[in-house]
């Protein structure tokens, strides 16, 4: 199992916008991504299999890079699917593409992701030894505000115990995530 550690905000809690999209939209957007990710050599597309039935309709994309009207082109300029990628450029989000069984509806929405992708995805025990590093209780959920971890990432204490608990690379990753809360005043660190 593992616990993946990211930043989460006030937006996180409310209800992500969501847009129907058909098939033909979907292939359009899977060949519109790959295309820019050659073209400007970034991975926009993950994961990136289109032999996978479940992949094919469950994957995140990186939309930052990319204009809002070269994306919402390809859904005709739907108001809905403008809304969602609006949102995830907004935010610093990917979007999210994913299939109801149920009603075999496809959904674009704001993914949980960050754009870069900076999320920390620790094997548990390693994400253990993290949070026991940071002086947190070993817990599999939780969050903290982000003020707190820094002023704990600064701690010469808490830098000695993550050494000793072997995570002190966790540290400079952990860093890395906390650099993308700057945007946003109810930014905390959430893990699960």
């Amino acid at each position: 199992m593992s616990i993946t550690f990211r930043i989460a905000t006030a937006a996180d809690d409310q209800p992500r916008p969501i847009a129907a999209i058909n098939a033909r939209q979907l292939a359009a957007f899977r060949a519109f991504l790959r295309e820019e990710s050659e073209r400007t050599g970034t991975t926009l597309l993950d994961p990136d299999s289109a032999e996978d039935a479940f992949l094919s309709y469950h994957f995140e994309a990186r939309v930052c890079p990319l204009a809002l009207a070269a994306v919402t082109v390809i859904f005709d300029f739907q108001t809905d699917v403008i809304s969602v990628v609006e949102e995830a450029q907004f935010r610093c989000r990917r979007v999210s593409v994913y299939r109801v069984d149920e009603s075999g509806t496809i959904n674009l929405a704001v993914a949980l992701t960050s754009d870069m992708g900076l999320e920390l995805d620790l094997a548990s025990a390693n994400a253990f030894a993290l949070l026991e590093g940071l002086g947190l209780r070993p817990d599999s959920v939780g969050e903290i505000p982000i003020d707190t971890v820094r002023a704990r990432l600064a701690n010469p204490a808490v830098r000695r115990r993550a050494a000793e608990h072997g995570v002190t690379a966790y540290l400079d990753q952990l860093d890395q995530l906390l650099a993308t809360a700057d945007a946003d005043d109810t930014s905390r660190l959430e893990w699960a």
